[in-house]
């Protein structure tokens, strides 16, 4: 029957096409390692709640006459707290300080941020005479630690409710011990010396799920040009396009420089139409005319990169079909290890000394953190800086990288 013939026939060439046949086998397995990265907790039940601690706290003279800094002891109880019957730590710390957290914060780095206010000791001192009726030693000093983060982030909220839990059963435990420790004192109904305060990142009370995304889909857009970008670039050598122009005597330069301009401003323009989109679908966008024109300037670094990943992948490519299929393989992963859809778990490496993300090596991510602070929280250039100088350098990298494979694979001279 003619069905039959079609299908063997068809079932040659995917066998035929080994790559195309590779790449649409290890493409599920991609996806199912970095959900099973970002969600399953890579076999580990429990999975630590990040967060940062700002330790202001002085310490205090404590009615047992003993100087004790409350501050620096609630801080190592949270980092040795673990799950019940487990060894796993309940939270991952970094102590750090109050403008590098709320910073980590805007990346979702960390799901929540501590801030242990200067009179913490001494209100915890308060708490401890009152509750063991020592009033002469009561000085009635209130504080009250912040719980910090994104209100429109969900794990901000399992880590907050953690958080105060933890806090509060330190409060508790405390008093009780030193009531326990002071013979004699028979103890008054406590007095509430120290009042938690959960407090969102300034201007992300409002804040939605679809207002972290959205950044992220811009991100992704412009990584989706390397697919057709490479497919472009392999049609060329398939049409034999690209051997009349290296029998023009054509530079290298002149090619590959002459198409990204072109594509980088569809990368800018790109930024520019999706944010009016997004803001028609309920973005809460920080900002006026100049965010947008940050933004934009920030899209078409991320368009070089991805036109540099482009090239990259048509050295490889035998042809369009086989491009498309390795440019999915490559950009879906990097859109989801940058960041664009939620948070992977920090994974990081050290260089001569200096700790840094895995994350941090990939131009895109430092794309999204830019765009993010931009748009979501209305920062400048100078907020943004940094971000906006190791996209720059990463995507020079990447770009010279990708100059001298497509060079050396498509534009060499036959001899």
């Amino acid at each position: 029957m003619k069905f039959t013939s079609i299908a063997v026939k068809d079932f040659k060439e995917l066998i035929r096409d080994k790559r195309g046949l590779f790449f649409i086998l290890l493409f599920p397995i991609f996806f199912m390692m970095i959900f099973g990265f970002a969600f399953g907790g890579m076999g580990q039940e429990n999975t630590p709640h990040n967060i940062a601690i700002v330790n202001y706290d002085e310490g205090t003279i404590i009615p047992t006459g003993e100087n004790f800094n409350f501050g620096n002891n609630l801080t190592n109880l949270i980092k040795e707290t673990s799950y019940d019957n487990s060894d796993v730590k309940l939270f991952n710390v970094t102590e750090t300080s109050e403008t590098q957290a709320d910073s980590l914060l805007k990346q979702r780095t960390i799901d929540a941020e501590l801030i242990i206010p200067s009179n913490f000791s001494a209100s915890m001192a308060s708490q401890i005479a009152n509750s063991t009726g020592l009033t002469a030693n009561i000085n009635n000093t209130v504080s009250s630690p912040i719980i910090r983060g994104d209100e429109g982030y969900s794990n901000f909220f399992a880590s907050e409710s953690a958080l105060s839990t933890v806090i509060t059963g330190y409060q508790t435990g405390t008093v009780t011990y030193y009531k326990n420790q002071i013979a004699g004192t028979p103890g008054a109904e406590p007095v509430k010396y120290v009042n938690i305060t959960v407090q969102g990142i300034s201007g992300t009370q409002s804040f939605t799920q679809f207002d972290f995304l959205a950044p992220g889909m811009m991100v992704f857009a412009i990584l989706l040009l390397a697919t057709t970008i490479a497919a472009i670039l392999t049609r060329e050598v398939e049409s034999g396009t690209l051997e009349r122009l290296k029998m023009s005597k054509m530079r290298s330069f002149d090619l590959l420089f002459g198409g990204l301009i072109p594509w980088s401003l569809v990368a800018g323009a790109q930024v520019v139409i999706l944010l009016i989109v997004a803001v028609l679908l309920g973005l809460h966008w920080q900002g006026g005319i100049n965010s947008v024109i940050l933004a934009t300037i920030i899209g078409i670094i991320g368009g070089v990169a991805s036109i540099a990943l482009a090239m990259i992948i048509a050295s490889f490519a035998k042809n369009d079909r086989q491009a498309a299929n390795l440019g999915t393989l490559i950009v879906v992963p990097i859109s989801f290890l940058v960041g664009a859809f939620f948070p992977l778990p920090q994974v990081f490496i050290s260089v001569l000394g200096h700790s840094f993300q895995v994350y941090e090596l990939i131009p895109w991510t430092h794309t999204l953190n830019a765009l993010r602070g931009v748009l979501l929280y209305g920062e400048g250039f100078n907020a943004v800086a940094v971000q906006i100088e190791l996209s720059l350098v990463l995507t020079v990298i990447l770009f010279i990288i990708g100059v001298f494979l497509y060079s050396r694979t498509r534009l060499r001279a036959d001899s």
